[in-house]
């Protein structure tokens, strides 16, 4: 009596809301075609036509083309009716792997477009914690432009070149004389991503430092500073306050941005942020004196040109002494001290 009672579900299916009864019932219909054909033919017919005219359930409209398909192209009934009635068609909709964890479910998403997905579980379950692939999100604040590749660098901790130092000194580094730079700004675009007209902004030029004058600049070794503090000290600071110091011609290069954090590093200038682009570095560096000296910060972009290698800055200080004339040696020895930690890739 199968065929029959289907037949009067199959009369009102137009009345049936529920997707997963309809389902039941194509699936149903389909599988007694191949015991009762005789009987079952026109009713099949009638149900794959109105399933795949139902855009009710998208799962029901394809199913139902699946099966028509199937029966249309099969070159043996035995194989269409070995794959409809075999055990492996059953399945159950009501969960999914994703909605059982909702923890899984968020870390899966970090790590989205890896074998996680597929395993549903996250890569410390199959792989060795060494060959991990750590995933890093760029902080809303990060004042790097998001094309960019940008690697974080950690704020620095306790650096055991410099707690040997004791806070290097200026008259420690190798000193080198200051070329005069010219006073007219070349036409470099916003070095700093921040919206600065940079033709606005006055490019002082360096005085020789001399020898005496080295000891008034030393920088702490251990110093915080995270992106939203760098970004506020950085906006604190008028742009006519700013000095540029552009194209540095540099010997050489380095080939990743490691080459430049660590040497100046060694010397208390910490990394706040880097960047590779395809014609250049990008560094948002910082350092801050030692409170006997003012305590004040010195915010720096440093731009290393790959063609030809050369170096521009970008210096705004923040805090700290507010004589102009010794504001102004200071960040003549800082650019001083930079060049002597890079002094590899100088002339």
């Amino acid at each position: 009596e199968a065929p029959y009672v289907l037949e009067k579900v199959i009369d009102s299916y137009d009345s049936i809301a529920d997707a997963a009864v309809k389902t039941a019932l194509l699936g149903a219909t389909v599988k007694l075609f191949f015991y009762r054909p005789p009987e079952v033919k026109n009713m099949l017919g009638k149900v794959l036509k109105k399933a795949t005219e139902d855009v009710s359930s998208q799962d029901l409209h394809d199913r139902a083309l699946f099966y028509y398909r199937l029966l249309r192209s099969s070159p043996d009934p035995n194989i269409a009716k070995s794959i409809v009635t075999s055990k492996s068609m059953t399945m159950s909709t009501k969960h999914f792997a994703e909605e059982d964890d909702s923890e899984l479910r968020a870390a899966l998403m970090h790590e989205f477009n890896t074998l996680c997905t597929i395993y549903r579980c996250k890569a410390e379950n199959f792989i060795d914690e060494e060959n991990i692939v750590k995933f890093v999100k760029v902080p809303k604040e990060h004042p790097l432009p998001r094309e960019a590749p940008v690697t974080p660098v950690t704020d620095p901790g306790v650096n055991t070149n410099t707690n040997h130092m004791g806070g290097v000194a200026m008259a420690d580094a190798p000193q080198q004389s200051v070329t005069a730079v010219p006073s007219t700004v070349s036409a470099e675009v916003d070095l700093l991503g921040f919206g600065d007209d940079v033709s606005a902004m006055s490019v002082p030029t360096p005085a020789p430092v001399g020898p005496a004058s080295l000891q008034s600049l030393s920088l702490k070794s251990e110093v915080i500073l995270n992106g939203e503090d760098y970004q506020n000290k950085w906006s604190s600071v008028p742009d006519a306050e700013a000095v540029i110091i552009p194209a540095l011609a540099m010997s050489t290069g380095p080939t990743s941005t490691d080459g430049v954090e660590e040497p100046l590093k060694a010397f208390n200038v910490f990394t706040m942020a880097s960047g590779e682009l395809p014609t250049e570095f990008k560094f948002f560096l910082y350092g801050q004196e030692e409170d006997a000296y003012g305590g004040g910060f010195f915010l720096i972009q440093a731009v290393v040109s790959k063609a030809p290698f050369n170096l521009s800055l970008t210096i705004k200080p923040n805090g700290g002494d507010t004589n102009p004339t010794k504001r102004k040696e200071k960040i003549d020895q800082l650019v001083e001290l930079i060049k002597s930690a890079l002094g590899e890739y100088f002339p």
